[in-house]
């Protein structure tokens, strides 16, 4: 230590503080930047309350970008230290619509908050009445416009399919048939398991007479405290729709909603091609099987690739289906003043079927009206109008099954079926089958078709006897339904058989005429 002592000289000791005295500036600007920026602290303070006046403790008050915040006590007052006079307060609570505020130097901010509509006080429709979302205690699922709409269907009830936990939707898939519904199961009540349909207060056994851009929230009731109130008619479940209106002290507005869209086949069987199906011959051996396909290479010779097999190969899954359009238009008007709001609008709904024929096909045409008006302070009276018509052209099923059978050494059509009439479609019974297997001999020949038509509606009127307490809703309701059904088969010769049918074509033109002027 004593070594160490005498290397430091006086003059070094005195230097020490005079390098000290180098840093002065710098230590001097950071006292400077640290008094300016405390010297920006603002305090603000306030009272939050809801729009009757009553304060709200609990509240969030932040300030915006940081993590310096406070809560509102007991009776709704607040106090923060900011570091910025001019920066934004949040204030946020459960069940109201958060605010920004920008402070702008103030010291004393009130806030009245107001109530959140899309947060948990959303009313869900149950029953005759409605109830807040946050007080339910049973199984009841919602969807809402945004999510019906995302998938192009031309029934409503499809867009469930997969979205709502205890309910089975099965799509036929034939253009405009209505799904199989079934809410947890399959009841014994009778309707065949389907569930009960509500449409703004009315009782429908389906709803496929709506369009989907119509509805504002479908509700399925899945137990039977959320479907007790309607009795023995909820034993399959209930299914709740309430379609769009206007609103109060709204500007008239126009709403157009489309779509065009082309549907392909998916997921479809893969079938044995003609190379597969010979092989298959060859190994059973049956006698009968393999004079089949020899009968088949002398009526349309062999494959220039495998002479072994006749010079056919037909996809009949492929031959039968092609994609098809689907297509979707709506117009909606809406406003309303302060005592009447309105909404009406009229759809255009197109789909093809994906089978490959003309008369596979649904269209469907909407028009719709809903009005409602306060007559006085306690009575709103109300209308409710849907008129529906569609015409649909049902595909023979029949195709189907020949489709899935048909051997694929046979061709669509045969030139050498000389007989056939009026088109040369190849016959299976030429080569040795027993049937003809050519699923066109259904398409071609089958004319299916129904005409629907139907009007709905009601007439309400809401009388208010002790405000906010004690209320009187009467309604009267009307469903008027028109459904015409004809399937007829034409005429035709397969090469084997007459299938002459008793209805020529002149009396099928005659009829098809009436039909279109309905």
């Amino acid at each position: 230590m004593k070594n160490m002592l005498q290397k430091v000289t006086w003059k070094e000791c005195f230097k020490l503080p005079f390098k000290l005295t180098k840093l002065l500036p710098i230590l001097l600007v950071f006292y400077l930047l640290s008094f300016e920026g405390f010297g920006q602290e603002a305090t603000v303070s306030g009272k939050v309350t809801d729009p009757s006046g009553e304060s709200v403790p609990g509240v969030n008050i932040l300030e915006k970008g940081t993590s310096n915040g406070t809560v509102s006590d007991m009776d709704g007052n607040y106090q923060i230290i900011l570091t910025n006079p001019q920066a934004t307060l949040v204030f946020s609570f459960i069940g109201f619509g958060t605010q920004e505020i920008q402070v702008n130097g103030r010291s004393a901010i009130d806030v009245i908050f107001t109530e959140d509509a899309t947060n948990l006080d959303e009313v869900v429709v149950i029953g005759y009445g409605t109830q807040r979302e946050r007080d339910l205690t049973s199984a009841i699922t919602t969807l809402r416009s945004d999510d019906i709409i995302k998938t192009p269907n031309a029934q409503a009830m499809q867009a469930l399919q997969g979205r709502v936990a205890g309910v089975q939707i099965v799509s036929n898939g034939a253009p405009g048939a209505a799904p199989t519904v079934r809410v947890r199961g399959i009841g014994s009540f009778e309707g065949g398991g389907a569930p009960l349909y509500v449409v703004d207060g009315m009782f429908f056994d389906n709803i496929d007479f709506l369009n989907p851009n119509d509805i504002e929230t479908i509700s399925v009731l899945k137990d039977a405290s959320a479907s007790a109130i309607y009795g023995v008619r909820a034993a399959n479940g209930v299914v709740v729709v309430e379609t769009k209106s206007g609103s109060y002290d709204q500007q008239p507005e126009i709403i157009y909603d489309g779509y065009y869209g082309v549907q392909n086949p998916q997921n479809v069987i893969k079938m044995a091609n003609s190379q597969q199906f010979v092989q298959y011959i060859n190994e059973t051996g049956s006698p009968a099987d393999i004079a089949f396909v020899q009968n088949a290479m002398q009526r349309f010779g062999r494959s220039r690739i495998d002479p072994s097999i006749p010079n056919v190969n037909t996809d009949w899954y492929s031959e039968v289906m092609s994609p098809s359009t689907i297509q979707n238009h709506s117009l909606t008007f809406n406003g309303g003043n302060d005592r009447t709001r309105y909404s009406l609008g009229g759809s255009y709904f197109d789909q093809q079927g994906l089978m490959n024929d003309t008369r596979n096909d649904y269209q469907r045409l909407n028009f719709r009206v809903k009005l409602d008006s306060d007559l006085r302070d306690w009575i709103t009276v109300g209308t409710n109008l849907n008129v529906s018509t569609a015409d649909q052209f049902v595909g023979e099923d029949g195709a189907w099954f020949r489709s899935y059978f048909a051997v694929p050494i046979l061709p669509v059509f045969d030139e050498l079926n000389t007989q056939a009439d009026p088109f040369p479609l190849s016959n299976a019974q030429q080569i040795g089958y027993r049937g003809s297997q050519n699923p066109f001999y259904d398409l071609l020949y089958s004319d299916n078709r129904n005409k629907i038509t139907k009007i709905n509606g009601n007439l309400y009127a809401d009388i208010e006897i002790l405000p906010s307490k004690l209320s009187f809703k009467t309604a009267y309701n009307y469903a008027i339904e028109s459904f015409n059904q004809r399937n007829v088969r034409m005429a035709f010769n397969d090469g084997v058989t007459n299938r002459l049918s008793s209805l020529n074509r002149s009396s099928l033109n005659r009829f098809n005429q009436i039909w279109d002027n309905f």
